[in-house]
């Protein structure tokens, strides 16, 4: 069975009403085009300051499960929301991406698990676990009439054997949906991306922030969302620009090539 998905990429800020109008906007536009499938960017409905999420925090994660349901229950799609702040009993919030499926029902969460503290020299300053509370398991693998999908979120990237883990259950699609920086997109984001499809011979769908994202010019994101296969190629890209990347999942196509190099199945460890 073949059908289309789809890479939503914005350019968030901390005004959460218009970032999941833009959102809304071009899921829609993504759906008109045919695609079933479509996830959204981390940090789609809200990139502010720490100050700001904190005193938004109920505002933004009540305004993101409402809007990703009646997205997707109105769309008939099944919807990534790629990640979001959402409370934790610590008093820190989780990073966490949802799935909702074509009836407005939520169907899979997973809360991010490797935070990124990291100094990439771009002049703003990583260190993700001051606020966030590191998520503990593998993220649950969906079965939909579309296949087995899956996500992971941005610095999860970095660690194959969550994305072996994920491969061992099966799993055909698997998004990454990140706001990664310019200096580690330019080195990495490509390279990557492509080699954890491969390597796990699986559709990878990353979609991502993109442009400049506070008034003071200091939070940069790489943008170049990407839909690849499970060869590797790159099937779909968007550069710097908002909007949606869309592409054909080709079943048969992934099946066949994991009967003729059958590199999962010769797995020792």
């Amino acid at each position: 069975m073949n059908f289309k998905a789809a890479v939503v990429q914005v350019t968030s800020t901390a005004r959460v009403s218009n970032n999941l109008t833009k959102c809304r906007q071009f899921v829609e536009e993504a759906a008109r085009a045919g695609a079933k499938v479509i996830g959204l960017p981390e940090n789609f409905s809200f990139m502010g300051s720490e100050s700001e999420k904190q005193s938004l925090l109920g505002q933004i994660e009540d305004e993101t499960i409402l809007f990703l349901k009646e997205t997707a229950s109105e769309l008939g799609i099944y919807l990534l929301g790629g990640g979001f702040p959402t409370k934790a009993p610590s008093g820190k919030v989780f990073n966490t991406a949802v799935m909702i499926n074509p009836k407005g029902e939520e169907v899979f969460r997973y809360h991010k698990v490797h935070l990124f503290d990291a100094v990439v020299g771009d002049g703003f300053p990583y260190k993700e676990s001051n606020h966030t509370e590191s998520g503990e398991k593998v993220p649950e693998v969906l079965q939909t009439e579309y296949g087995k999908i899956s996500s992971a979120i941005c610095y999860d990237l970095r660690f194959p054997e969550l994305f072996r883990a994920l491969s061992k259950q099966g799993v055909d699609l698997c998004f990454l949906p990140a706001a990664f920086t310019v200096p580690t997109g330019e080195a990495h984001w490509h390279v990557l991306l492509r080699a954890r499809a491969i390597e796990n011979l699986m559709y990878v769908l990353a979609p991502g922030q993109t442009g400049t994202h506070d008034p003071h010019g200091k939070r940069k994101t790489f943008g170049h969302s990407l839909i690849i296969s499970p060869w590797g190629e790159i099937l779909a890209e968007l550069d710097h620009e908002e909007g949606f990347a869309i592409a054909t999942m080709e079943m048969e196509k992934l099946f066949e090539i994991r009967n003729t190099l059958p590199s999962l199945n010769h797995r020792k460890f």
